[in-house]
């Protein structure tokens, strides 16, 4: 679809300026990547304790649970 101002402007002066507003909107918004070489050791070993302790939580839930429903048949 072509708009009345593509018309009026040059082909590649249209194209340009559609490319650059995309450009500074897409920077607007935060899509660039920014340059992160990873997490730092500190973030990961919390990220490792909190899905242990998760995880243990979980098991601990688990095991309740079957405990009482078996504890019924006793």
């Amino acid at each position: 679809m072509i708009t009345p101002l593509a018309r009026r402007w040059p082909a590649g002066l249209y194209t340009a300026v559609t490319v650059a507003l995309l450009t500074l909107a897409g920077w607007v918004r935060g899509e660039q990547p920014v340059d992160d070489r990873g997490s730092d050791s500190s973030e990961k070993a919390f990220m490792v304790i909190l899905a242990i302790a998760l995880g243990t939580t979980v098991t601990a839930a688990a095991v309740a649970f079957v405990a009482t429903k078996t504890a019924l048949f006793k």
